[in-house]
């Protein structure tokens, strides 16, 4: 029988990795990525490894919006002007 809370945990993790795709959405990516990593620790404690590709997408999620503010931010440290 599958560990509903690991299922659980991956479905996060497509999302949050969905949302972060989306600049606009990055706010809920990020919460539903530290959600899924939160589920997937706590499902994997009842069941070795089945949380481990949750955690590998949430990963993957925070991976995705580091990028996008590293963009954000070199935008304005390459053109300073913006902020004025």
């Amino acid at each position: 029988m599958r560990n509903t809370s690991s299922t659980a945990a991956l479905a996060l993790g497509i999302a949050a990795c969905m949302c972060n795709l989306i600049i606009v959405l990055l706010p809920i990516g990020i919460l539903l990525g530290i959600a899924a990593i939160v589920v997937a620790l706590a499902g994997s404690s009842r069941s070795r490894g089945e949380g481990r590709p949750a955690l590998a997408l949430s990963a993957v999620s925070f991976l995705i919006a580091a990028v996008w503010a590293l963009t954000a931010a070199a935008m304005f440290w390459i053109d300073p002007t913006l902020l004025a």
